[in-house]
């Protein structure tokens, strides 16, 4: 066989050959991961990414160098694990999703949600079977992340349904993913750690309250009792701004009382929680998804900031 022959061959082949159905099925199941991880609210999963590695740096600041192989598989397995959470959840707000016009995967149908509760129960498996490669406590805390987004999305009575079961399990899952943090690093809980995971977590939960303000509609159709369902527009905004300022005096007073090293964050945090407070108030009544969603999107930013800085401005 010449030389020119076999470039006609492989040319021929190529052109004609047929993509074996394995591959399609490969191609297929890679897209739908991806449909589930858009499902999960990648900036969410950042940010919680975020408060693992918050927790780590201040229980152990010298982990990253220390234990970098105990912080990665720690940071995976968390991953999962609130990765679960959030697709469960998706699983459970189609009727909101849908009703809201939500554009996520399940709402729309690009992900079939057959495959989204395997992907679910496979997520909950990675995450355990990382953790055991860390730590028993690493292991315990996976536990009950995956525990609190059963109890909050599909248990008998859905904690997402009603204002206080929200505020508890939230502000659990955030002192939780701390806690993970730490238990990754190999490194006390200390005071510093506490009052950064008991503030944040209260931010998450209060602050994170304000991500109801579009999604009335949708709520309301699905029977939750949401402060914008309950109270209407312009009262949920006031009650939210309390619950703004009180979340982001919480880090402020802890930095100055007993973590002092923590003051930058808390700052960053004031400035944040000033800014929600004023998108509150100043844009009662507004109509479009987009500018009811304006003091979420900041209240997440907000968190990306503090986070950052702690990751930034700790000393080692």
């Amino acid at each position: 066989m010449t030389y020119h022959s076999v470039i006609r061959f492989d040319r021929y082949t190529r052109s004609v050959g047929v993509v074996r159905p394995s591959s399609v099925a490969v191609l297929e199941g890679c897209q739908h991961v991806v449909a589930s991880w858009r499902e999960a609210r990648p900036v969410v999963q950042v940010v919680f990414q975020l408060r693992f590695l918050a927790g780590a740096a201040v229980a152990a600041p010298q982990a990253v160098l220390t234990r970098p192989g105990s912080l990665l598989a720690g940071a995976f397995a968390w991953l999962c694990a609130t990765w679960f959470v959030y697709l469960l959840n998706g699983l459970s707000d189609q009727v909101e999703d849908r009703r809201n016009g939500s554009p996520r995967p399940l709402a729309t149908g690009a992900l079939p949600i057959g495959v989204a509760r395997r992907i679910v129960v496979a997520l909950a498996g990675l995450a355990l079977l990382s953790a055991a490669t860390v730590s028993t406590r690493l292991v315990g805390l996976v536990a009950l992340m995956l525990a609190l987004g059963w109890l909050y999305s599909a248990g008998p009575r859905p904690q997402k349904g009603n204002m206080f079961g929200f505020v508890l399990v939230v502000v659990s899952g955030g002192i939780v993913t701390y806690l993970a943090g730490a238990a990754a690093s190999g490194g006390p809980v200390g005071p510093e750690l506490v009052v950064l995971s008991v503030a944040m977590s209260l931010w998450m939960a209060l602050g994170g309250t304000t991500k109801d303000l579009s999604d009335v509609a949708g709520d309301r159709a699905a029977g939750r009792r949401t402060l914008p369902v309950l109270l209407g527009d312009r009262a949920a905004r006031r009650l939210m701004a309390v619950l703004v300022v009180v979340a982001g005096g919480v880090l402020l007073s802890g930095a100055l009382v007993v973590a002092p090293v923590l003051i930058l964050p808390a700052v960053v945090l004031a400035i944040g929680a000033t800014g929600v407070v004023g998108c509150l108030l100043t844009g009662a009544g507004a109509t479009g998804r987009w500018l009811q969603r304006r003091p979420y999107r900041l209240f997440m930013v907000s968190q990306y900031a503090v986070h950052l800085s702690v990751l930034g401005f700790l000393p080692a």
